[in-house]
C-alpha cells in the first residue's frame, strides 16, 4: 500500500478535494457506488486512512496498520468525478 494508485483516479482525485488536506501516508483504500442497480449509481463513498508501517513480519516497511481515529468518508458525484477525468 506504499503506492498512490486510487488517489490518481478521477474518483480517488475528488475525495481528496473533499478530504482537505491529508498526511503523506494516508490512503484510500474502499470505494463504491451507492445504489441497487447501475442506473441508480449517482453517488460514490470513498473512505480512507492513516497508516503506518509495520515494524516486523511479512508487510515490515510496508504501509498496512491503519491509525485508530483517522478513518474519512467523502461522497462523491459523478459531476466531482467528472471534473478531475483524464482527457
Amino acid at each position: 500500500m506504499n503506492d498512490k494508485i486510487v488517489e490518481s483516479a478521477s474518483y480517488g482525485k475528488a475525495a481528496l478535494e473533499r478530504f482537505g488536506p491529508v498526511p503523506e501516508d494516508f490512503r484510500i483504500y474502499a470505494a463504491g457506488w451507492l445504489g441497487d442497480k447501475p442506473s441508480e449509481w449517482r453517488v460514490m463513498e470513498v473512505t480512507g486512512a492513516q497508516f503506518r508501517r509495520a515494524k516486523s513480519g511479512k508487510n515490515k516497511g510496508k504501509l498496512c496498520i491503519p491509525i485508530a481515529g483517522t478513518k474519512r468518508t467523502a461522497y462523491v458525484t459523478r459531476e466531482d468525478m467528472a471534473k478531475h477525468a483524464s482527457p
